[in-house]
C-alpha cells in the first residue's frame, strides 16, 4: 500500500464502501478478500462480441 500512500486499513474501507454502495463486489476466499468490479468485468469480457 505505501504506493498508494495510504494504510492497509483506510484502502480496505474504502473497499468495503465501494462494495456496500454496489461498485465492487467483495468475494472472500479463506482469509483474502477480492473485490470485483463486475460493471467492468462484464464489459471487457464483451469486447468482441458482436
Amino acid at each position: 500500500m505505501s504506493d498508494l500512500a495510504v494504510s492497509r486499513i483506510t484502502a480496505t474501507r474504502y473497499l468495503d464502501e465501494l462494495s456496500k454502495i454496489g461498485i465492487l463486489h467483495k468475494q472472500k476466499f479463506g482469509r483474502d478478500n477480492y473485490y470485483i468490479n463486475v460493471a467492468l468485468y462484464d464489459h471487457l469480457g464483451n469486447v468482441n462480441v458482436r
